[in-house]
C-alpha cells in the first residue's frame, strides 16, 4: 500500500479535483474526442448530402422546364386538332386528284398533237391524192358521161395534189423558222436546213407519186366501165 494513505482515507488531490470538476463540466479530454468526432461525422454526412440535394433541385428545375404544368386540352382544342387533319387530307387528295387530270390532258393533248401531225405529214407526201376523187363509173354510161366523169375526177385529184404541195411548202417554211428560232449557228444550221430542204424534195417526189397513181387509177376505172358496156 502506498504510504501515502498509510492507514488513513485518501482525500485525493488537487489534481484529481480537477479532473472531477472537469468530467462533471463536460470539459474532459474524453468528452472533447468523442464531441469532435461527432461533428466530424455530422460535417462529412452533411458533406455526402449536399450533392444529392443540390442534383435534385436542378433536376426538379429542368423537369420543370422540359415538361408543361398542365397537360389537359378541352374539348374544343381536340376537335379542333383532328378537324386540321381532315381538313389536310382532303386537300392532300384533291391536289392528287388534279395532278392526275392534269397529266391525263397531257397525256391526250400529245396524242392529239401527233395525231394531227401524222395526218399533216400524210397530206404533205400527197397520200390524200389517192382517194380524192369519187369513182362513179357505171357500164351503162356513154362515152360522153364516161368523158366527162373522168374530167371530174381529174379535177378533184388536181385540187388533192395543190393541197398537198400547199402543206409541204408550210411545212418547209415551219421547219425553216424552227431553225432561226433555235439560234442554230455554223454546221448546226447548216445541216438542219440540208435535212429541211431534202425533206422538202421528199414531199414533192411522193406528191408526184401519188397523182400519178391516182390518175392511172381513174384511167383503169374508165376503161372497165366501157369494157364491162
Amino acid at each position: 500500500m502506498s504510504r501515502l494513505r498509510k492507514g488513513r482515507k485518501y482525500k485525493g488531490s488537487s489534481f484529481s479535483s480537477a479532473f472531477k470538476n472537469m468530467v462533471k463540466g463536460g470539459n474532459s479530454p474524453f468528452a472533447v474526442a468523442i464531441g469532435s468526432n461527432v461533428n466530424e461525422e455530422e460535417d462529412t454526412t452533411q458533406s455526402v448530402e449536399d450533392p444529392d440535394s443540390a442534383d435534385a433541385a436542378n433536376a426538379a428545375k429542368t423537369d420543370k422546364d422540359i415538361v408543361p404544368s398542365d397537360t389537359d386540352y378541352s374539348r374544343e382544342e381536340v376537335d379542333s386538332y383532328f378537324q386540321r387533319r381532315k381538313l389536310a387530307k382532303e386537300k392532300a387528295e384533291l391536289e392528287k386528284l388534279k395532278a392526275d387530270k392534269e397529266a391525263e390532258e397531257k397525256t391526250k393533248e400529245e396524242e392529239e398533237a401527233a395525231k394531227e401531225e401524222e395526218e399533216r405529214e400524210s397530206l404533205s407526201q400527197g397520200e390524200n391524192i389517192e382517194g380524192s376523187y369519187d369513182d362513179e363509173f357505171d357500164p351503162t354510161m356513154t362515152g360522153k358521161e364516161r368523158r366527162q366523169e373522168s374530167k371530174e375526177n381529174k379535177g378533184q385529184i388536181r385540187d388533192a395534189k395543190k393541197e398537198a404541195k400547199a402543206e409541204a411548202k408550210d411545212e418547209f417554211k415551219n421547219k425553216k423558222q424552227a431553225i432561226k428560232d433555235a439560234g442554230l449557228k455554223g454546221k448546226d444550221k447548216r445541216d438542219a436546213k440540208k435535212s429541211a430542204r431534202k425533206d422538202k424534195r421528199s414531199d414533192k417526189k411522193s406528191i408526184r407519186k401519188n397523182k400519178k397513181a391516182a390518175k392511172k387509177s381513174n384511167r383503169k376505172s374508165k376503161r372497165k366501165a366501157r369494157k364491162n358496156k
